[in-house]
């Protein structure tokens, strides 16, 4: 492993003198690794594509919950296949499963200030996403959550991250596709995407003050531009 990594035992030891010091570094990158991984960068990115090639469905009820299912839906199959597959976070998942039956240390508590960095880098992130894309589609948060999309943000991460680890287990009926009726037809919908789904509609509702002439301008004009708490009609 030395060799291939392209330095010698005595250049390691120089680095970290001890065992532990060398774990200690290695939970640290796992942690800070993650908060890069988790909120993929190229889900967000291609939400927004995805939600200008789809301003004609905005203008009713119907077209509207189409696009929110359908946004959900691929958001949720993508992250599910490309960030829970990846050793990086399945790393992450260890660490953060195990850590607390680690010796009271102070190496064990900068590893939970770690993962706790990361962990809130990561709702940070996706709140200011989930604060933007929802209203652009017509929905909104429901009133009783007092304009608090954390919690909305930690129960569909907690859908995706643990099918992630349970599929380690049952893969096959994890990945199983399950035929979903959708007019005349059946769809195949994963776990991931309807389990997605059962969290958006325990938290979202649709929004009656909506003006679907004023999110398609926004979206045809490239517009992303996630508001502020202050901005925000929910907000406290």
């Amino acid at each position: 492993m030395l060799k291939k990594a392209g330095v010698t035992k005595s250049e390691l030891n120089r680095a970290w003198p001890s065992r532990q010091e060398l774990l200690d570094d290695a939970f640290l990158a796992m942690a800070a690794k993650a908060r890069d991984d988790r909120a993929d960068t190229e889900t967000l990115l291609s939400t927004w594509q995805y939600l200008s090639s789809r301003t004609g469905d905005l203008l009713s009820p119907s077209g509207r919950r189409q696009v929110l299912v359908d946004v959900i839906r691929t958001a949720a199959e993508y992250n599910f296949g490309a960030v829970t597959a990846t050793g990086a976070w399945r790393s992450y998942a260890g660490l953060s499963a195990t850590i607390m039956s680690f010796p009271e240390t102070d190496s064990r508590q900068r590893t939970l200030d770690a993962l706790l960095a990361s962990e809130m880098s990561f709702v940070e992130t996706m709140e200011m996403f989930y604060r933007n894309v929802i209203p652009t589609v017509g929905y909104r948060l429901k009133p009783h959550f007092g304009g608090d999309w954390q919690p909305f943000v930690v129960t569909a991460a907690a859908v995706i991250e643990g099918l992630g680890l349970i599929r380690a287990s049952v893969p096959a009926l994890v990945e199983r596709p399950l035929d979903i009726p959708s007019g005349d037809t059946l769809e195949p919908w994963s776990l991931a995407s309807l389990g997605f789904v059962g969290v958006v509609d325990a938290f979202i509702e649709p929004d009656p003050d909506y003006d679907p002439h004023e999110a398609i301008a926004r979206l045809s004009g490239g517009v992303d531009v996630t508001p502020s708490p202050a901005e925000d009609s929910q907000a406290y």
